[in-house]
């Protein structure tokens, strides 16, 4: 366990090492990847600054998010005074609980003392950061931030990069059950993973520029190679199936 914690320590120093302001985008989502086993959270979101209009907070990395969540207008793209908010309360705030996080923290990326970004961390289960790992989440965050400051955040720049960085996690491959996987092809079980997280058709066929018609029959193709009948049904295979095999 040990050995495993200071090999997660070290990729996450290394991702963290890699940061360049001409490449944030990428460079950030290899952080993310890292922080969840690296700080020993569920859940994490970076969120850069825009350095014009209002200074509104961009999603542009995450790792761990349920698409249904994705859905919430405060996921993508929050107000200084929200991440304080959210900080503040953590757990209590009425984002956390509409999320259904159990635990939150985070921690602000800052150049010259301002505030340019945001790591927001969070679980839904009984799993919490130890002190070390607080401690790591800290270190990273207060190496970040000076190391963006010469980053293009102007609000066009992030917004193209949080809609970027939404559609390549939405269509990522699905870590889905041995036996999910082995009867679906691999589109059919991302979009049968997608519409069991609550998505429609229409939803998902904006994500991967197809017809809602195109999704359902996807969907309808996976129900029957499945042996199912419903959104309920499809969740409990993919999601809950997963869960146990990792048990």
């Amino acid at each position: 366990m040990v050995a495993a914690d200071e090999l997660a320590a070290t990729e996450l120093d290394q991702a963290v090492q890699q940061l360049a302001p001409s490449s944030f985008a990428q460079g950030l989502k290899a952080v993310a990847r890292k922080l969840p086993v690296a700080v020993g959270v569920e859940t994490v979101a970076i969120r850069l600054r825009d350095s014009d209009r209002e200074g509104d907070l961009h999603v542009v990395a995450s790792e761990g998010i349920p698409a249904h969540d994705r859905r919430n207008p405060v996921f993508y793209v929050q107000s200084i005074a929200q991440a304080r908010a959210l900080f503040a309360l953590k757990s209590r705030h009425s984002l956390a609980a509409a999320l259904g996080f159990s635990w939150l923290d985070g921690d602000w990326l800052k150049a010259d003392g301002d505030p340019i970004g945001t790591i927001t961390v969070a679980t839904r289960t009984e799993r919490r950061p130890t002190e070390e790992q607080r401690k790591r989440l800290r270190s990273s965050a207060e190496r970040i931030g000076p190391m963006l400051k010469g980053a293009d955040r102007c609000r066009a720049t992030l917004e193209d990069a949080a809609q970027r960085a939404a559609r390549e996690s939405l269509t990522a491959a699905i870590d889905a059950p041995a036996r999910v996987a082995k009867l679906l092809r691999p589109r059919e079980l991302t979009i049968l993973a997608l519409y069991s997280e609550g998505l429609s058709a229409v939803e998902i066929a904006d994500i991967f520029v197809i017809s809602p018609h195109t999704v359902r029959t996807h969907v309808k193709n996976a129900y029957r190679r499945l042996g199912i009948h419903s959104r309920e049904e499809a969740a409990r295979l993919i999601h809950t199936e997963r869960v146990l095999e990792l048990v």
